[in-house]
C-alpha cells in the first residue's frame, strides 16, 4: 500500500509499484476471446462505504467475511481498532435477492499491539488468513530501503468478537525490489505454513521471484519460487483441498513502471472485449501449491468487465464464495466498492 502519503489519504494509485512478466505454459493456442464477468455490487452501510476505509485484506472466518482496513483504528473514536464483518447467509440473501438497502454488517474489536505506533513508517496491514483460532497479516513499512514488511500473528477470541495480535513475535518480510509502496500484499495458509507473496513479480523487474514460507509459529522455511506474473498481485484466496487457489491480478496505467511489452497470458488465453480496447488490466488467476512448489494453473484468466468511464478498481482483497464465483474489495480508488464476480468458466 501506499509509502510517502498520509494515512488519511492514501493508495496505490498516487504512487506507482514494479511490474513483472508472466510465467504461464508454454504449449501455444489460438487466442481467443474470452467472456467478462460483471461486477455486481453488494451496497455497504455508512461509514464502511467510504473511501477512506482503505479495505486492504479479505477472509473468512468460518462463516463470517472478515474485511480489513489498511488502518483499523480509523474506526474507533477513542483510538481503538476494530474491523468490519458480514456473516455468509446474509450475502447468499442478498445476492439472492433484488434488495436495494446496505447488507447488515459487524465489527470485531482489533488490538493490534501497538505495532502502528511502534514500527517505523507504518502504512498499515495488507493482508489477512485464518487457522483455527489464530490470524496472520502482512504490514508496510516504508522503515526500509525504502520498503519493509512484516508478518505478525494473533488470537482470535470469537466469544468477545476480538483480535489481538501479538507485536512480541514480528517477522520481517524483505521486499523483493527497491520499489516505493511494494510489498508482501497476499497471503495464503496451506498444510500448516504460511506463504507471503510479494505484489511486482516478473522477469522484467523481478527475476527471481518467490514467496516467503513460514510455519505456524512464524519460523522461517526455506523459500520457494512464485510464477511470474505481470502487473500485481493484490491478494490471494484461501487455498482449497487440492492446492488451487486463486490471486487478483491488477493494472492501473498510472503504473507506467509496471506496463509491460509483452503479457504471456493475455496471448496464450486472450482477452475479454473491454479490455482488448484498454491498458487497465482486472482479472483473477488460478494458481496450484503442490509439494510445496507454486505455479500457474493450465487455465484461462477470470477477466472482470472493465468499467465505461476509464476508471481503475484498486481490488485489494478477494476470496473464493463456494463455487458461485469470488468477492472483492476495492481499497479507496475509484470508491470503496464490494463485489460478487460470478465465476463463468
Amino acid at each position: 500500500m501506499p509509502g510517502d502519503v498520509s494515512p488519511e489519504l492514501s493508495s496505490k494509485e498516487d504512487a506507482p509499484t514494479a511490474a513483472a512478466e508472466t510465467t504461464v505454459p508454454t504449449e501455444t493456442a489460438a487466442a481467443e476471446k474470452p467472456a467478462e464477468a460483471d461486477v455486481r455490487v453488494i451496497k455497504l452501510p455508512a461509514p464502511y462505504d467510504d473511501a477512506r476505509m482503505e479495505f486492504s485484506g479479505m477472509a473468512w472466518l468460518g462463516d463470517k467475511l472478515v474485511l480489513l482496513p489498511q488502518y483499523p483504528r480509523r474506526l474507533g473514536e477513542d483510538g481503538s481498532g476494530f474491523i468490519v464483518t458480514i456473516q455468509k447467509e446474509d450475502i447468499l440473501a442478498y445476492l439472492g435477492g433484488e434488495s436495494m438497502e446496505p447488507i447488515e454488517t459487524g465489527l470485531i474489536a482489533f488490538d493490534d499491539g501497538g505495532l502502528s505506533e511502534s514500527l517505523e513508517g507504518f502504512e498499515g496491514f495488507e493482508a489477512l488468513a485464518f487457522l483455527g483460532e489464530k490470524v496472520f497479516l502482512t504490514i508496510e513499512t516504508s522503515g526500509g530501503s525504502p520498503m519493509m514488511g512484516y508478518l505478525v500473528s494473533g488470537v482470535v477470541d470469537e466469544e468477545r468478537q476480538s483480535i489481538r495480535l501479538e507485536a512480541e513475535g514480528i517477522v520481517p518480510l524483505v521486499p523483493q525490489t527497491d520499489f516505493r509502496n511494494a510489498s508482501d500484499e497476499a497471503l495464503v495458509v496451506a498444510n500448516e505454513q504460511l506463504f507471503t507473496f510479494f505484489e511486482d513479480n516478473g522477469s522484467a523487474v523481478n527475476p527471481n521471484s518467490y514467496a516467503h514460507v513460514f510455519d505456524t509459529a512464524l519460523s522461517p522455511q526455506p523459500q520457494t519460487d512464485f510464477p511470474a506474473i505481470e502487473y500485481r498481485v493484490t491478494d490471494a484466496t484461501e487455498a482449497q483441498a487440492d492446492g488451487s487457489f486463486w490471486v487478483m491480478n491488477y493494472f492501473y496505467p498510472g503504473d507506467a513502471h509496471l506496463k509491460a511489452e509483452v503479457d504471456p497470458i493475455a496471448q496464450r488465453f486472450g482477452e475479454g472485449l473491454s479490455h482488448r480496447r484498454s491498458d487497465r488490466v482486472e482479472r483473477i488467476l488460478r494458481l496450484q501449491l503442490e509439494n510445496g512448489q507454486i505455479r500457474m494453473a493450465d487455465e484461462a484468466p477470470l477477466y472482470l468487465s472493465l468499467t465505461p468511464d476509464g476508471s481503475s478498481r484498486n481490488w485489494e482483497g478477494l476470496v473464493r464464495l463456494d463455487e458461485l464465483g469470488f468477492l472483492a474489495v476495492t481499497d479507496s480508488f475509484p470508491e470503496t466498492i464490494l463485489g460478487f464476480i460470478p465465476d463463468l468458466r
